[in-house]
C-alpha cells in the first residue's frame, strides 16, 4: 500500500512539472512572438533593399497599366517571384502600397508595409494631415479620426515604410 502511495505521489509531482514546463514554454513562445512583431520595420527595410530592382520595375509597370489590369498583373508577378506581400488599398492610387503583416483585432489593429511613391513624396492614408516628425530620419506621422494614426519612414528614394493603426 505504501509503495502505491509513493507511486501516485510521484505521478502527481511529474504532472505538476509537466504543467509548469508547458506553461513556461507557452510564455516564452508568446514573448518571442511579441518581440518579432516589434521588428517589422527592419524586416521590411531589408526586403525592399534586397528586392529593390524587381520591386521598382513592377511598380512602374503597375502604374502604367489601366486599373482593371492591375490585380491580375500583381498576382502573376507575386507568383513568379514567390513574394509574401499583398497589395493594400490603404493609400491613394498614385502610389503602390504593399502590406507585409500586422496584428490585433478590430478595433485595435496595426498594419505594416511599404509603398513606392513615383514623385518621392511621402503620403498618408488620407485620414489626417501628414506631419514631419522631429529628429534625424524620424519620418512623418498622421493622426486621424479617434485613435487612428500612422507613421511613415523613408527607406530610400521613392520607397517608404508605413505603420498604421486603426
Amino acid at each position: 500500500m505504501k509503495a502505491e502511495q509513493k507511486w501516485k505521489s510521484g505521478q502527481g509531482k511529474l504532472q505538476k512539472k509537466v504543467k509548469k514546463s508547458v506553461g513556461l514554454g507557452i510564455c516564452v513562445f508568446l514573448t518571442l512572438l511579441l518581440v518579432s512583431q516589434l521588428h517589422y520595420e527592419k524586416r521590411i527595410q531589408k526586403f525592399v533593399l534586397r528586392n529593390e530592382e524587381e520591386l521598382t520595375e513592377f511598380t512602374k509597370n503597375y502604374l502604367a497599366v489601366e486599373q482593371r489590369e492591375r490585380r491580375h498583373m500583381f498576382e502573376e508577378w507575386k507568383e513568379e517571384n514567390g513574394y509574401s506581400v499583398q497589395l493594400t488599398g490603404l493609400f491613394p492610387e498614385n502610389v503602390v502600397a504593399f502590406y507585409m503583416g500586422g496584428f490585433g483585432l478590430a478595433p485595435s489593429s496595426v498594419y505594416y508595409g511599404f509603398y513606392y511613391s513615383p514623385e518621392d513624396i511621402p503620403v498618408g492614408t488620407g485620414e489626417g494631415q501628414l506631419v514631419k516628425a522631429e529628429g534625424d530620419n524620424a519620418g512623418w506621422s498622421w493622426q486621424g479620426y479617434g485613435d487612428n494614426g500612422g507613421e511613415i519612414r523613408k527607406i530610400k528614394p521613392h520607397w517608404y515604410y508605413y505603420k498604421c493603426w486603426f
